[in-house]
Order: structure tokens, then C-alpha cells, then sequence
């Protein structure tokens, strides 16, 4: 009697093995459809308005883009960022101050990744320092510069850190409990009380609470210059640094209502505010960019709006009004700009705006 299969059982084993063919597909394509599902489910379920575009031009300012936060994680929104920055490629870096962190985003509004969390370099007697590489305490003013290496205004901790273009600690300066030059208004008097920094070529200007610290990219402190005052190339409590193209150093001195431009050295050039003689009245100026080699965009906070400087700090524009809709501001506090865009830190709507003014 043969052992080989007859006609028969070859179709009904051919058969079988069909079934399970099928089965095993069934079973993929059920569990990648409720895959699926799963992600459309999450993805609803998240909350709606993190990011928007476009919308109607409110008082010359014309919305480009909206962000109120990354969507994911334990803080999915931004508590009061304070300051904002293009970096390359067109992607935004925003310091979430009250979140403790930095968050990065596409030029389109899409969350790529954030870092950071609390820690702090000083803390009262008989506590223990919870800082480590990374962590930050209140991080304002924030800058990329060309090789896109993030720094870091970390107000708090008394210090700039530094991080790769992917978020990574490379460094930090100075040492907050080492005095800086001839003296900060770091606690204690040491380190410094940063809250904003401009790049110019290999150097850091950094704003302290009175002064301008300088340090080389590595850390190294190079000069210092201002003082406690309302004269010119004095400060009170300074917020917003930029430099122009042709070298100007320009700075929101807030509690003085004005805005300053020195030398590279620190030696005065002009000021437009109530204490500079002109005839407009800044109600808390933050925020102070460089649109081009004429053009000055400062950030009025008190008043809601975006003031235009020419060169030479004359008025030339203000934009902008209290709300809450996509292109008002609610005591705005950083900006930056690139070609025809500003990005605002919105800081008491909880967001930054990439505008357009019209």
C-alpha cells in the first residue's frame, strides 16, 4: 500500500494551510487596526488648541503661528514661558520658565522634544543643592547660535548652561559661587542674576541685574560694564539684550522704562524712553530684538504691544493690543526675529506667537 497522499488529502492539507495563511493575517491586520485605533483614541483625547495657524491681522500684528505647548507628557501646556528663539532650520526654542525647561519645536509648530527640570545651585542653610547637569531653576532669556548650540539664561541658579542643538549638557558658567569680576547680583554675591543673552561672534553678552557680563562661548569672563542707575550706560533691573548687525548692543532696560544702545565696550550711543527724551513712553520695555540693520523690535509688556525702533531709536511704529485672541498679547516678555517674523513669548497667555507685521 503506498504512503504517498492521494488527491484528496493533498486539497484538504493545501486547504488547511490557507486557513492558517489567513488566520495569521487576520490576526496582524486586527491587531495593527486596533493599533490603530488606539492612536486615533489618544490622539483625540488629547486637548484641543496647542497648536494653530494663520487667523486675522489684529492691530498691524498678523498670526503666522500659535504654540501653547509640546500636547504630551505630565505638562502638556506651557506655564508663563519668558522667553523664545529661532534656532536652525527654523526651529523654536521656548525656556517654559515655570515648567523648568526647554521645549523645541518645528518651523511648523510640531513638538520634537524638550529638556530640562527644577533643580537649584543655592539652597537655604541646613538643604541640600538638587542641581545637576541640565536641570534648571526659572530659565529665562534663551539663544542658538549658528553651530546650533542652545545657551540658556538660568535666572535662578545664577548661571548660562549650554546645550547641543538636541538638547544634550555640554557646559555651564559661570561658577554661581564664585564671584564674577568685580561683582554680580548673583546671591550671595556670587554667580550672576541672568535673564537674557545676545552672541557675538565667539563672545556671551549676558544681563545681570545692573550690568552687562562678558564671557568667551567657553566660559572664560572677559569685561563687564553698567552700573545701578538712571543715567546713560546705567541699568535697573535690564531684561532684553540684542546685538545689531553694524555692532550696536541694545538693551530693554525695563525698570527704567527706556531702551539703551552702547558699544560693544559698553560705551553709550543712545536711548529712546521717557528718561531718553523722546516722546514715546514705554510702560515696561522686555523683549528686544535686531529685525535688520535699521529696525528694532521691543516688547512692550505694560502696554501690550511691539514697539519699532529705526537706528538711531526713534519711533517708527507700535503694533499690537491686549486679548487673548491669536495675534493679542498678554504681558508679552521674550522675542526674537528672523526675516520678517517675530517670535513672542506670551508669557500670561501661556504661549509663544510666531508673527507677522502688517
Amino acid at each position: 500500500m503506498s504512503d504517498e497522499p492521494n488527491a484528496e488529502q493533498l486539497v484538504i492539507e493545501r486547504a488547511s494551510v490557507s486557513r492558517r495563511v489567513l488566520v495569521a493575517v487576520a490576526v496582524m491586520l486586527f491587531v495593527v487596526l486596533v493599533a490603530l485605533v488606539v492612536f486615533l483614541l489618544l490622539y483625540l483625547a488629547r486637548p484641543a488648541g496647542y497648536v494653530s495657524r494663520g487667523g486675522e491681522t489684529v492691530d498691524g500684528l498678523a498670526p503666522v503661528l500659535v504654540v501653547e505647548g509640546p500636547g504630551y507628557g505630565e505638562n502638556p501646556e506651557f506655564v508663563r514661558p519668558m522667553g523664545a528663539s529661532f534656532g536652525r532650520n527654523g526651529r523654536i526654542y521656548v525656556t517654559d520658565t515655570d515648567n523648568n525647561r526647554v521645549a523645541v519645536f518645528s518651523s511648523g509648530g510640531r513638538f520634537l522634544f524638550d529638556f530640562g527640570g527644577f533643580g537649584f545651585t543655592k539652597p537655604l542653610p541646613g538643604v541640600e543643592a538638587t542641581w545637576e547637569e541640565g536641570l534648571m531653576n526659572s530659565p529665562l532669556g534663551i539663544e542658538v547660535d549658528e553651530n546650533g548650540d542652545v545657551y540658556v539664561a538660568d535666572f535662578r541658579n545664577d548661571q548660562i548652561q549650554v546645550f547641543d542643538a538636541q538638547g544634550n549638557f555640554l557646559r555651564r558658567f559661570p561658577d554661581p559661587k564664585e564671584v564674577v569680576g568685580r561683582g554680580a547680583s548673583g546671591q550671595d554675591g556670587t554667580g550672576i542674576a541672568v535673564t537674557d543673552v545676545a552672541l557675538w561672534g565667539d563672545l556671551v553678552y549676558a544681563l545681570d541685574t545692573y550690568q552687562v557680563v562678558v564671557f568667551t562661548k567657553g566660559g572664560e569672563f572677559v569685561r563687564q560694564f553698567g552700573r545701578p542707575g538712571t543715567g546713560p550706560g546705567e541699568f535697573e533691573r535690564p531684561n532684553g539684550i540684542d546685538i545689531m548687525p553694524d555692532s550696536t548692543v541694545i538693551i530693554a532696560d525695563s525698570n527704567n522704562g527706556r531702551v539703551q544702545a552702547l558699544t560693544l565696550d559698553g560705551v553709550f550711543r543712545w536711548q529712546t524712553g521717557v528718561r531718553g527724551g523722546t516722546e514715546h513712553e514705554f510702560g515696561l520695555p522686555r523683549g528686544i530684538a535686531a529685525i535688520d540693520d535699521d529696525t528694532i523690535a521691543v516688547v512692550d509688556a505694560f502696554d501690550f504691544s511691539i514697539v519699532l525702533l529705526d537706528g538711531s531709536g526713534r519711533v517708527s511704529g507700535s503694533y499690537g493690543s491686549r486679548g487673548v485672541l491669536p495675534a493679542q498679547l498678554n504681558f508679552p516678555n521674550g522675542l526674537d526675529a528672523e526675516g520678517d517674523l517675530l517670535l513672542v513669548a506670551d508669557k500670561e497667555n501661556d504661549r509663544v506667537q510666531v508673527l507677522r507685521l502688517e
